[in-house]
């Protein structure tokens, strides 16, 4: 017994110090959403992982819409893939659930590499004590813009300190001045926006115990909010925003109107805007989502982006720990997947990034447009809620059921707090 135990432990040990030596011969399930340029890249880094270290990797790839009705059926099943990604919210329902595991004994065996990593980084993938995920990186929210539209307009780029009338005024004149739309500011996470507004009053979506909203009692958010749901909606009827039916169709980068060129503005994900711009063929603008214009401070925040998780029934959970490894702490799988998934959350990865000569463009902008959010944000959001989930997806519903024209946008905001009083509390 001493021998096999001695021999588990050099096991482990080799792992850690040279990625696969153990399981060679093994074979990985790894698991994404994401557009067509995130699912080429990520297959390109695991391809070269692969050879490297004698795994034979396999895929299971699909948009965001139907990437967690996938992962439920397998759930049932208990046949989830080895290593997945998941997202801020469910992966506190798949950690409660016993669907991924602890990742400390991994860091603990040097299989996973802190070196290059603060510890605070890892708050958000903590869930009730374990550590259920490895972030993908850092990422913020930001307005991409087609600055020929812009120019063809004749209407001047928006600024860092812009507020929400410009932005509504800007989006009016491009459309008066050209016919091209704006996208609906995240119509499919309706999230990212209302968060922005909420904090611009000086405000956390959530509060510090993640039962309740904090901001829900204060009339004058709650008017802010509601009026600039109006705003949208209005612009919807006018035209000057998508129609509501053609934008939440697209589940796929290549289907959405500004890589088509025909959307002049879109709210994203800041990880998304180097994929946007191969999708286009050119370089978007950037700018930090407009303020209130009765807010206090700026709305933006950082959010940690999305993390890497070995499932419960991984066949191999050391090696499938030794790809995670892999996807966070090589600057083989960062000149790659670049800043797809975020800012990476290691320090090394980061400068290699900054710093290297192949580094194209987009991700430059990315780098450094994070770097000026990071100027005006003070801190990372810690992981969302236990409940948070259900009640982002009222928030989801009521907020395109305004851009439908059915509940009002007064209804949309109280509805979301009197539901999220339900849910929250544990």
């Amino acid at each position: 017994m001493k021998k096999i135990i001695s021999l588990l432990l050099a096991c482990s040990m080799l792992v850690g110090l040279a990625g696969l030596a153990c399981a060679e011969g093994t074979s990985l399930r790894v698991a994404w959403w994401g557009g067509q340029e995130r699912h080429n890249q990520t297959i390109e880094a695991l391809d070269k992982y692969g050879a490297a270290n004698g795994v034979t990797m396999e895929y299971e790839y699909t948009s965001w819409t139907s990437y967690f009705e996938n992962l439920a059926t397998q759930a049932v099943g208990h046949n989830l893939p080895d290593v997945l990604q998941m997202s801020t919210t469910d992966i506190i329902n798949y950690s409660t659930n016993g669907q991924i595991v602890d990742l400390k004994p991994y860091v603990d065996a040097g299989i996973i590499d802190m070196s290059h990593i603060e510890e605070a980084s890892l708050s958000g993938g903590v869930v009730n004590g374990q550590l259920a995920g490895f972030t993908t990186g850092t990422n913020t929210v930001t307005v991409i813009y087609n600055k020929a539209i812009f120019d063809q307009a004749g209407v001047a780029y928006p600024s860092n300190e812009w507020t929400w009338s410009e932005y509504l005024a800007t989006v009016k004149a491009i459309y008066e001045k050209t016919g091209i739309p704006s996208d609906i500011p995240f119509l499919s996470e309706a999230r990212w926006v209302v968060e922005t507004w909420v904090r611009s009053y000086g405000y956390d979506l959530f509060s510090k115990d993640g039962q309740s909203l904090p901001w829900a009692e204060d009339e004058k958010v709650k008017a802010g909010i509601a009026s600039a749901i109006n705003d949208i909606a209005e612009g919807v009827k006018a035209g000057y925003f998508i129609d509501p039916e053609i934008q939440i169709a697209w589940s796929t980068t290549e289907e959405n109107y500004i890589v088509q060129g025909k959307s002049a503005m879109a709210f994203l994900l800041s990880n998304y805007y180097g994929v946007y711009c191969s999708a286009l063929g050119q370089e978007l603008g950037m700018a930090m989502l407009p303020r209130l214009d009765d807010g206090v401070q700026t709305g933006m925040y950082l959010n940690p982006n999305m993390y890497w998780c070995v499932s419960g029934n991984a066949s191999n959970p050391e090696a499938a720990a030794a790809v995670v490894n892999y996807l966070i702490n090589s600057t083989e799988a960062a000149a790659v997947i670049k800043t797809d998934r975020g800012i990476s959350v290691n320090s090394e990865v980061r400068d290699y990034l900054a710093n290297s000569p192949d580094t194209d463009a987009y991700t430059a902008n990315v780098l450094n447009y994070v770097s000026e959010v990071s100027k005006v944000v003070a801190n990372v959001n810690p992981a969302d809620p236990a409940k948070s989930a259900e009640a982002i997806s009222v928030l989801k519903n009521d907020y395109t059921a305004v851009m439908y024209g059915e509940m009002t946008p007064e209804d949309c905001v109280t509805d979301f707090i009197e539901q999220s009083a339900a849910i929250l509390p544990q």
